[in-house]
């Protein structure tokens, strides 16, 4: 995952912020999204992210594996093109490259914003809906007995010249992840054969150090 696809990604997550409750039908989607939604410590899978800048006709393809963390945060482990890792947690966000030195490091008391960013980008891949929601109208849909849809536009005018819109899919785990910024930039992320378990494994709990 190179720095733009992350810069991208973050700079988008990082308009999340508190709204009042939301109406009550939110409420009740949002409330049956999260029934179908998997609690585990701890996810694992692999993802693809796919991003596409405006004027460019072919898209930047990564590809890897994450796990996610109750707690810790998430780690994003890119394997294609480059070998990389990002490490993001509620406190900091940290680069590292091939050979594990770290690149770049954002700590969140220095950077308050990252807190957010952090915050945000762990409850993507959680379903953490009631956060997805901040500064958002949420609309979607439950598909059969498992799937939903949802989503997430920016109420206003500001967020707007950003961040258009998010719109998650899934079913016990989150699927897909489609970001659309006011730049005409979007990212999709797709996590594939997520799984969740109890813990971490020993080569994970390295990733989070």
């Amino acid at each position: 995952m190179t720095r733009r696809h992350v810069l991208g990604v973050a700079a988008a997550l990082a308009l999340l912020a508190a709204l009042p409750p939301l109406p009550v039908h939110a409420e009740d989607l949002l409330a049956s999204v999260a029934a179908r939604l998997a609690d585990a410590p701890v996810i694992r899978g692999r993802f693809e992210q796919t991003r596409r800048l405006s004027g460019f006709s072919n898209p930047l393809v990564s590809r890897g594996d994450f796990v996610l963390a109750r707690g810790r945060g998430v780690v994003w482990q890119t394997r294609e093109p480059f070998p990389s890792s990002l490490l993001v947690t509620p406190d900091k966000l940290v680069m590292r490259g091939a050979d594990g030195s770290v690149q770049q490091q954002m700590q969140a008391d220095a950077q308050p914003a990252m807190r957010v960013v952090g915050e945000s980008m762990i409850a993507v891949l959680r379903g953490d809906l009631r956060a997805l929601s901040t500064r958002f109208d949420v609309t979607g849909r439950l598909v059969g007995k498992a799937g939903w849809t949802l989503t997430l536009t920016p109420t206003d005018a500001g967020t707007r010249r950003v961040f258009t819109r998010i719109v998650l899919a899934g079913d016990k785990f989150v699927r897909d992840v489609r970001l659309e910024e006011g730049s005409g930039d979007s990212t999709v992320v797709r996590m594939i054969d997520p799984v969740a378990a109890a813990k971490l494994t020993p080569a994970e709990e390295q990733r989070f150090e």
